[in-house]
């Protein structure tokens, strides 16, 4: 690895690393949110919030996905992966919040 890589190198690994874990974090907050956890159990989840944690988790794989194109133009991986990724964590957390009953 050349000197003037390894900065972009560390940056995409700690935002992959970051973005994995805001992701897994989505999922779980979306599970508690589906089972009623934290809210009277007879309540609806709440709509905004799945819809904001779905935002979120979009977010946390366009976000590395992004960042790898612009700091490491030559090894990055094709949007459609990473819209592919993006799509399936949001129809799981839309799919975990208004699917469970």
């Amino acid at each position: 690895m050349h000197r003037g890589r390894a900065p972009g190198v560390l940056a995409v690994a700690a935002a992959a690393a970051l973005g994995a874990l805001f992701a897994v974090g989505c999922v779980l907050a979306a599970l508690f949110e589906a089972q009623g956890f934290g809210r009277e159990r007879d309540t609806a989840p709440r709509a905004g919030y799945l819809l904001l944690l779905a935002l979120a988790f979009a977010a946390s794989v366009a976000v590395p996905a992004w960042l790898w194109r612009r700091l490491l133009p030559g090894s990055a991986p094709p949007w459609p992966l990473a819209f592919g990724a993006a799509v399936a964590g949001v129809v799981l957390i839309l799919g975990i919040g208004f699917g469970l009953d």
